[in-house]
C-alpha cells in the first residue's frame, strides 16, 4: 500500500487551522489577525442560509474579523455566527470542505484538497455515441 502523502498533509493543515480556531473561540481574536477562509459551499453537511447558497453555489469565502460571534470547533466542524445585511446568521462548515485559510496580518495562509465530495446534482445523462477517426486514412486522403 502507498503511502497518501497528500493525504497525512491535508489532515495536518486542518489540524493547525482546527487548533487556531478553537484557541480563538476560548481567547477572541486579538487584533491585527483576521481569518479568511474559503470552503465548499455545496459540500455534505455545510450549513448556510439559502441566499447565500444561491449567491455563493460552489464556494465562499468568509472573513472572521469584526463581525462574528459564537464561534464553536468540534472535531469535525466548526459554526460560527457571522453578519450580513446586518443580520447574523449562524453558518455550520465541515473541516473537511476547507478550500484554504489564511490570516494575511500573519502572512499564513493554507490551501487544502477538500476532502468532501460535493453533493453530487441529479444531471440527466445524454445519450452521445462516438465514432473512432483513423487519423492516418485522413493523412494519406482515404
Amino acid at each position: 500500500m502507498a503511502i497518501d502523502y497528500q493525504k497525512i498533509i491535508n489532515t495536518t493543515f486542518l489540524n493547525v487551522v482546527r487548533q487556531i480556531l478553537t484557541e480563538t473561540a476560548e481567547n477572541g481574536l486579538e487584533q491585527p489577525n483576521h481569518f479568511y477562509i474559503t470552503f465548499q459551499t455545496n459540500a455534505r453537511n455545510v450549513n448556510i442560509p439559502d441566499f447565500l447558497k444561491q449567491r455563493y453555489p460552489d464556494e465562499m469565502t468568509i472573513v472572521l474579523q469584526h463581525q462574528f460571534q459564537n464561534l464553536r470547533v468540534d472535531e469535525k466542524c466548526f459554526s460560527v455566527d457571522l453578519s450580513f445585511n446586518g443580520k447574523f446568521w449562524n453558518l455550520t462548515i465541515p473541516f473537511s470542505s476547507l478550500i484554504a485559510f489564511a490570516d494575511p496580518s500573519a502572512q499564513f495562509a493554507l490551501q487544502f484538497q477538500p476532502q468532501n465530495d460535493p453533493v453530487p446534482m441529479t444531471v440527466p445523462k445524454t445519450q452521445q455515441t462516438a465514432e473512432v477517426i483513423d487519423l492516418n486514412a485522413l493523412r494519406n486522403g482515404k
